[in-house]
């Protein structure tokens, strides 16, 4: 494998990951929206039951969008060394 080819994958690999994290997070804030909404709903089982699913889902996206945020930032630093080496 050539540094050229290493390079393009990183780049490939950084820029998928990156949006994949925006559409995590968005995922993310829109579970927040939900929990908060099921919040001010009068309590009865069912309702409590989604309330429930909607907060695990909150730290679900979150935590990867996160990750796939963490993952972009690493591959492009890589991307950059990359670039660096002749």
């Amino acid at each position: 494998m050539t540094v050229g080819s290493l390079r393009e994958l990183l780049w490939y690999l950084a820029l998928t990951s990156g949006w994949l994290a925006i559409i995590l997070l968005g995922s993310g804030w829109y579970a927040r929206r939900r929990f908060r909404a099921f919040l001010k709903f009068p309590l009865t089982e069912e309702v409590e039951h989604l309330t429930h699913v909607w907060e695990k889902r909150v730290s679900l996206w979150t935590a990867a969008g996160l990750t796939f945020s963490g993952l972009s930032i690493i591959c492009l630093v890589s991307w950059l060394i990359a670039g660096m080496i002749p």
